[in-house]
């Protein structure tokens, strides 16, 4: 290190602090947001729909592939080519490969609640996950365009070519996230504030709504951790004198998402005497069978006045989105 320049040094300097900083980050939430919530959801759904575990073992996958990849590249970077200024200009392969594991887990989770609102709405809206899942295709497609560009691309300084088209994916990515954020809050909040199914008097309804209130407040900080994920990364894209600092939403953002898919899956009622879930967002037990039903179907009319017609029109789209 006595050798190089006082540029070359802070060079080094500005480059591996980033890279360190983003990877504890990347294990702290790898940890905390995607193995912690995936070992109690397969804990309280062990029987839960094949496809949910599909979507939570594929999204775990990628975000275990991310960690590895930006780890080893951290090594690299700070242990092998410690004080080589030469190894800090050639592209790295794990910076493609952290590409197509984010855009691969966004994808999913952005999908999955593109067919959560489109269940909420009882399959009437359908405008709103189309977009939704536009979007999000959108944002994959570039991410793995520009992963594909990266692994054919020798210095690291060609990432600068990619400015403009990131720009792009971060307009799809976060418009898809502002659409599932407000959607959820006008699904589950809104309608019952503007159009309300419950007498005001009755201790049960206040506990069934203080419930909802409780999932609103989950689901929607999630989205928004996503969302300020995605503005933190505009932010440092737009910087470049703060060097490889950009990277730190980069080696997080899978794991947000995850964090996002499993916290929804999580907030179901789930009988964990029996290892079952019913009906996927749904319980078929008492005042929990309505707080679980309102949450998937919330335009499913629920009162004691019309409960039983309730209670089958809910049989008959668990059934549907069963097939």
């Amino acid at each position: 290190m006595t050798g190089l320049s006082t540029t070359e040094q802070a060079q080094i300097n500005i480059s591996l602090g980033a890279v360190v900083v983003s990877n504890y980050l990347s294990y702290l939430t790898m940890g905390l947001g995607s193995l912690s919530p995936a070992w109690s959801y397969f804990s309280n759904f062990p029987a839960d729909r094949w496809w949910f575990k599909a979507l939570v073992i594929l999204c775990v996958s990628m975000c275990i592939g991310d960690t590895i990849a930006t780890g080893m590249w951290t090594y690299d970077w700070t242990v092998t080519n410690y004080g080589n200024p030469a190894a800090l200009t050639l592209m790295h392969w794990a910076l493609p490969a952290e590409a197509f594991f984010l855009a691969t887990c966004g994808l999913a989770v952005q999908l999955f609640y593109a067919w959560r609102l489109w269940i909420m709405s009882l399959r009437n809206n359908w405008i709103l996950p189309v977009v939704i899942g536009c979007l999000s295709i959108l944002g994959w497609s570039i991410l793995c365009w520009s992963a594909y560009t990266l692994a054919v691309h020798k210095f690291i300084s060609d990432f600068t070519l990619l400015l403009p088209v990131v720009y792009i994916w971060l307009g799809s990515s976060v418009g898809a996230d502002v659409l599932i954020t407000g959607s959820m809050i006008y699904y589950l909040d809104l309608r019952f504030r503007i159009k309300p199914e419950f007498p005001s008097g009755v201790s049960a309804n206040w506990f069934l709504h203080r419930r909802l209130r409780k999932l609103i407040v989950r689901t929607v900080e999630c989205n928004l951790l996503s969302l300020f994920v995605q503005a933190i990364a505009v932010g440092l894209f737009s910087c470049l004198s703060v060097g490889f600092y950009f990277v730190i939403p980069d080696m997080t953002i899978a794991k947000v998402y995850t964090f996002s898919l499993l916290i929804s899956l999580n907030c179901r009622h789930s009988d964990n005497v029996h290892g079952t879930s019913e009906g996927g967002f749904g319980s078929s037990r008492g005042g929990d069978a309505k707080l679980n039903a309102l949450v998937a179907f919330p335009t499913t009319q629920i009162s004691v006045h019309i409960q039983r017609e309730s209670t089958v029109n809910w049989q008959e789209e668990m059934k549907g989105i069963q097939c």
